[in-house]
């Protein structure tokens, strides 16, 4: 017997929820991919707008907070698609365990995105980074180093962050009111015909049979000696 799949959760707020926040993320991840590593390491030397911020830092700690929710995101989506609603008390448990995981989740993330729009201000605000090229859409040289400026790709980094924090928080919203009234779907059915065997076809078979009045002579059977 094979496992009994939760088709049902995909079409429920939550798992539509899952759905948007791994799109948000991934969407994300690609963002901040374009971003500059050099632009942000320059900007943090010149230190001119926000000294304190360090550029670079967002950067990798925006990668480090995408990679783990989108994880945690596809393990959570998986385990109800695989009947984590079937689990019965145990799965009120582990529901309150998911919205605990989506609260910190969109914390992070709506952080994270706060910090991403700060890194944006930070690239457009400073001289030395615009001299540089930064709204350009050439390669410019860094550092000796040929790179892409990408304006813009840290605030649409933010942008899809903000959004996914949103959607955690929503989901977490909607995690109390996610039921485990789901119907199954079975995994298998057999094609071979079901056989029910009564019991009282041969008592009826006689009883048909028999009329009224009529006696029913049970048979003696004997068995004799052999002689030689």
């Amino acid at each position: 017997m094979g496992r009994t799949l939760d088709y049902g959760y995909l079409s429920t707020i939550t798992g539509i929820l899952n759905i948007a926040e791994i799109v948000s993320l991934i969407a994300a991840l690609i963002s901040v991919a374009f971003t500059s590593r050099l632009f942000c390491e320059l900007a943090d030397n010149l230190q001119s707008v926000y000294p304190d911020l360090s550029t670079l830092a967002i950067r990798g700690v925006f990668q480090a907070f995408c990679v783990l929710c989108l994880t945690v995101t596809i393990i959570i989506l998986l385990a109800h698609f695989y009947g984590l609603r079937y689990l019965g008390r145990t799965f009120l448990y582990l529901n309150q365990a998911c919205l605990f995981a989506n609260v910190i989740m969109g914390l992070m993330m709506i952080s994270i995105g706060i910090c991403a729009i700060l890194w944006e201000d930070k690239l457009r605000r400073t001289p030395g980074i615009i001299k540089r090229g930064y709204l350009s859409y050439d390669y410019q040289n860094i550092f000796n180093e040929q790179t892409y400026p990408s304006p813009g790709a840290a605030a649409a980094a933010a942008t899809f962050a903000l959004i996914a924090g949103i959607l955690f928080i929503i989901e977490a919203c909607t995690r109390p009111m996610l039921g485990t009234s789901a119907s199954r779907l079975p995994p298998y059915t057999s094609n071979r015909p079901s056989y029910t065997v009564s019991t009282n076809n041969q008592r009826s078979l006689i009883n048909d049979n028999q009329t009224v009045g009529d006696r029913i002579i049970p048979i003696e059977t004997t068995i004799s000696p052999y002689r030689v």
